[in-house]
């Protein structure tokens, strides 16, 4: 020890005439380095992305602060409380890859760390032993991966929009091969891009944190202002809600006709005002192992649809029936119990096309009821309703069908 009492050890205890400077904990670390105050969430993502043992994939929204507080102040604070501790760093580029260790080390730097060596791109502390630094980085396409024996890998962003060609690809889950025969402590932090890349091989089959859009509100972007000013909504759904929407343009597509109804039914109605766009119902339950849907859209206001609302009610073994109230209030709930139809009213909160999204995702188990021997106007109404449904795409003039449906599987998910 010298003589200002420091111990090398790198724990920041220091000795002032026999009193001992606290520990540093994560939020003296980023105060230190000059980073706001981190959400709990962002620590979260930090201490997954360190601590997690074995292969790991973390997906964070953009903007959540994944490269800041999980990537650099997550690798500082590990080389901080362990001064051997081995980090490679996978960037896609080298120079992106190089920028990162820099700020690490900068940070450290601050938090009174010594190195044995002055390169800003190559860490070793003056606690390192070994042949390995405390930290570089290399490229996706790099060649001097073998001979390495790291603490942990951390693949930052190996997938970007700029380039997510199938060559691209290719090269990404060969260097996460080789990687895998470093150490199996991997941490590879993105956001989807292809409905092929890594994170999509890996997603669900190895431990996997979402950081979807939501999960830190102060941090959120304004998406309908996103929407509104033109920005694609497959970017959208990748980039905040980390969908992949490349195989989903026409998410209905593939849903399977046939001739029944379920024998038990939960109705939802969503109402068009002054015959704006369609009054679209449907009948959705269980039949067997899949869920069987049979709707009706017609073009006019909900109070213009009354007989035909109670003909479906007639027809369909309905044990519950909601309308949604967004914007109505209770009028319309009213309106219909006179009518002799008990139901109840329901305000959706989530966003129409997240919502179609999420629920196209139980499109194997869905099926579209075409049912025979229908009165001509519910035909008609029948034929619309399946064909808004299976042509959706995102933008489609009408999705009061798709709408309904994803609606009703929301609903019915929550009950």
């Amino acid at each position: 020890m010298d003589k200002m009492g420091f111990d090398f050890d790198f724990n920041l205890n220091f000795d002032f005439g026999g009193k001992e400077k606290k520990r540093l904990d994560f939020f003296d670390l980023c105060e230190l380095a000059g980073y706001p105050r981190p959400f709990q969430k962002q620590i979260e993502m930090k201490d997954f992305l360190i601590k997690t043992q074995g292969v790991h994939l973390l997906l964070g929204s953009r903007g959540y602060g994944k490269t800041d507080y999980a990537v650099i102040m997550g690798s500082a604070e590990a080389i901080l409380n362990n001064p051997n501790f081995k980090i490679l760093l996978i960037a896609k580029e080298l120079s992106r890859g190089q920028a990162i260790v820099k700020e690490v080390r900068e940070v450290l730097v601050r938090a009174g760390v010594k190195f044995k060596n002055k390169s800003e791109v190559v860490l070793r502390t003056t606690g390192c032993v070994g042949k390995d630094p405390n930290m570089e980085s290399l490229s996706v396409k790099s060649s001097g991966l073998r001979g390495r024996h790291p603490n942990l890998v951390i693949m930052e962003d190996p997938i970007t929009p700029k380039d997510a060609s199938e060559a691209e690809r290719l090269a990404v889950k060969k260097t996460y091969e080789e990687v895998c025969k470093l150490t199996m402590n991997v941490g590879i932090v993105g956001q989807p891009v292809h409905k092929l890349d890594l994170y999509q091989a890996l997603r669900d089959i190895v431990p996997t944190k979402l950081m979807k859009y939501g999960e830190i509100p102060e941090l959120d972007p304004d998406i309908d202002a996103q929407r509104a000013a033109g920005v694609d909504e497959f970017s959208i759904q990748a980039s905040y809600f980390l969908n992949i929407m490349d195989d989903l343009k026409m998410p209905f597509s593939l849903v399977k006709e046939v001739d029944f109804a379920a024998k038990e039914t939960i109705c939802w109605i969503d109402p068009s005002h002054k015959g704006r766009d369609y009054t679209a119902i449907v009948c959705g339950g269980r039949n067997l192992s899949d869920f069987v849907l049979t709707g009706f859209c017609f073009e006019k206001a909900w109070y213009d649809c009354t007989a035909e609302l109670l003909e479906i009610n007639k027809i369909m073994n309905i044990s519950h029936t909601v309308i949604e109230t967004n914007g109505l209030g209770d009028l319309p709930v009213n309106e219909l119990r006179k009518q002799g139809m008990p139901c109840v009213g329901y305000n959706t909160t989530m966003n129409k096309y997240t919502k179609i999204l999420n629920s196209a995702a139980f499109s194997p188990d869905l099926k579209l009821s075409r049912l025979n021997g229908l009165p001509p106007e519910l035909a008609r109404a029948q034929k619309i309703f399946i064909e808004q449904t299976k042509n959706y795409e995102y933008n489609s003039q009408h999705d009061d069908a798709p709408d309904a449906t994803a609606s009703l599987i929301v609903y019915i998910r929550g009950l």
